[in-house]
Parts: C-alpha cells; structure tokens; sequence
C-alpha cells in the first residue's frame, strides 16, 4: 500500500479559495486605505519639492506643485507657502486668495496664530492687487446669464464687485440660452489699477442656431488667474490612467484566474480523497492527483494575492494622475508585482 502526506491538502484549497474571498471582500476598504495613504506620500512629495524650488527662486514651478499638494491633502501650512510663492511670482491676487483661505481654515482649526499670521499678510497684499468690475449694461440680465473670467464661473452676485485679479490677460466670457455668446479681453497692469468691463445686452440667436448652453455655476470664490494646463500635462494623465486601467484590468482577470485554480484544486482533491481514505492512498495515480491538487491549490493562493495587489496598484495609478490644472507637477510611478516563496505583493516605485 502506497501512502502520500495529503494532511495538509485540504486546507491548501481552502486557504486559497478563503484568500480570494478576504481579498474580493477586502479590496475595496484595503484600496480605500492606499489612495488616501498615497495621497499622502503624493501631496508630502510635491510640498517637500515646492518648497525646494522656492529656495532657489523658481517659483514658475513651485507654486503649481504647492497648488496640487494643498489639492491631494489640504493643509495650513501648504496654503501658507502656496500665498507666499504666488507673492513672490509677482501674482499679489493669488496670494491675497490664498492667505484669505489660510485664514479661514486656521479659524476652523482654532490656530489662531497662524489665523493672525494669514490676515496680516492679506491685508498687506489688498492694495497692491489689481481688481476688475464687472456689470451688465441693462438693468435686467438675460436669464439664464453665465460670466466667467479665464473660464472660472462667476456667481451672479459678484456682478458689480471689484474682483482681485493678478497682472495679464484675462478672458470674459457670458452667455446665456438662445442669445449669441459675448467675449473680450481685458489686459491687468502691473500696478495696482480699478478697471472695469461692461457686458452688452446679448443678442438673440438667429432662429435654427444651436441653444448656448450656460455653464454650471459654482460656489463663489475670489477669482484668480491661471494660465491653461500644457497639452504634455494632459498626455501624462491621460497616460497614467490608462495605465491605471491596464494595472486594474490585469488584476481583475488573475483575481479571476486564481478562483479557477482554486476551484480546480479543489475538484482534484475531491477526486484525490475517495481513493485516499485518511490519507493513505491506494495507487501512484491517487498520489499524483494529491499532488497535482496540492500543487494547485499553492498556486492559486499567490495567484489571488498578486490580482488582489493588481487592483490596488491600478487605483493608486489613477488617483495619483495629474489633472489638467497641476501644470509642472506630473507623477512617475511605477506599479509591480512580487511574488515570493509563499508571498506575494506590490512594489510601488518612483517620484512626483
């Protein structure tokens, strides 16, 4: 009689298919966990390289990736050097927007060294910022009016408010549905001026032209320019979620592939136990299908592991890709599996 060690061999398929349940129930609240600790580590990444070339007077690219810190992790401090960059970039109005944000969120906080700290250093930018009016030629404004400034929806309560805006040119644009859209520019100069701008009565749209849809309001904030993203920017992220998708995608189908691994060790060792009553198995053929089942089963452990890894991969891939409005700051990451004896996992690589 021949007999073979197959103790073990059922809790092999067991482990396997239970590993695959605990990381399909686990994945959403594990991959939860990684975006917002990736999150971190992103937004601590690009302060640290903020505030490093701050240091060596580049804020044309400093202050972007302050921008996008403050965007992954909000932070007093991060709005604190943020106001301060944009002083020193020559743009007084997003400083002055940044110090009033500081002040807002140190209130909240109950920081009030820091609140006193913003308000000061906001009182000292007003004078020096440029502001722009804005008003509508009829006392009546066509429903439905839409104002954006560089593409920045205006509240229709800030009509008749003098905006602060930094130096350049900058873009209004109104709209409203079945009038014709109205645009002009308007050029801020470098010492502090009062301009303003007059929005005619929009004209009706000829008949059959399409309807001009108003763009979505949103909340009221003081209106700051920004220069449109870089189209390289954009291919990055585009790129980068991709990748995400891709790294997801391939997790999916080895989560997939491991379950089927599982299940066939399974059958294989449903197969191996007639013959192989406590163990003892009768012939060769019962010896292998036990270790053909064992065998499986281990697989199909590391297999579920890595998919499992996979998913969480793709999902830092994709929360980690800068979006159109983080110019200068761009995410190189790179996601791999690692399989071991008896382990498996990921290795997350690469810098902001």
């Amino acid at each position: 009689m021949m007999t073979t060690g197959t103790g073990g061999l059922a809790g092999s398929w067991r482990a396997a298919i239970g590993a695959g349940l605990i990381a399909a129930a686990l994945c959403a609240s594990s991959g939860a966990l990684a975006q917002d600790e990736a999150r971190k580590v992103g937004a601590e990444t690009l302060f640290a390289d903020g505030r490093r070339l701050m240091a060596e007077g580049n804020y044309a690219l400093a202050c972007p990736k302050l921008k996008a810190s403050q965007k992954l992790d909000p932070a007093i401090g991060t709005l604190l050097n943020l106001g301060a960059c944009y002083e020193k970039a020559g743009k007084p109005a997003s400083a002055w927007a940044s110090f009033r944000e500081a002040a807002g969120a140190a209130a909240a906080a109950g920081d009030t060294r820091r609140q006193q700290e913003a308000l000061s250093r906001a009182a000292a930018l007003r004078p020096r910022c440029s502001t722009l009016t804005i008003t509508t030629e009829s006392s009546t404004a066509a429903e439905g009016l839409s104002v954006t400034i560089d593409r920045v929806d205006m509240d229709k309560a800030m009509l008749g408010t003098a905006v602060p805006l930094d130096p350049g040119s900058h873009t209004i644009e109104a709209n409203a549905p079945g009038k014709l859209p109205w645009k002009s520019t308007v050029l801020v100069p470098s010492d502090a001026s009062s301009l303003s701008a007059v929005i005619p009565a929009l004209q009706d749209a000829p008949p059959g032209a399409p309807a001009t849809a108003a763009p979505a309001t949103t909340a009221p904030a003081p209106i700051v320019a920004e220069q449109p993203a870089a189209a390289s920017d954009k291919r990055v992220g585009s790129t980068q979620r991709t990748a995400g998708l891709i790294v997801g995608g391939v997790g999916a189908v080895t989560l997939i592939t491991g379950g089927i691994l599982a299940l066939s060790a399974r059958s294989k060792w449903e197969d191996a136990k007639v013959n192989c009553p406590d163990n003892q198995c009768e012939t060769e053929a019962d010896v292998q299908n036990a270790h053909d089942a064992r065998s499986r089963a281990n697989v199909a452990t590391v297999v579920m592991s890595v998919g499992a890894a996979s998913l969480v991969g793709g999902a830092v891939l994709w929360l980690l890709a800068p979006s159109s409005t983080q110019r200068g700051a761009s995410a190189d990451l790179r996601v791999a599996p690692i399989v071991g004896q008896g382990s498996a996992g990921i290795s997350l690589r690469g810098g902001f």
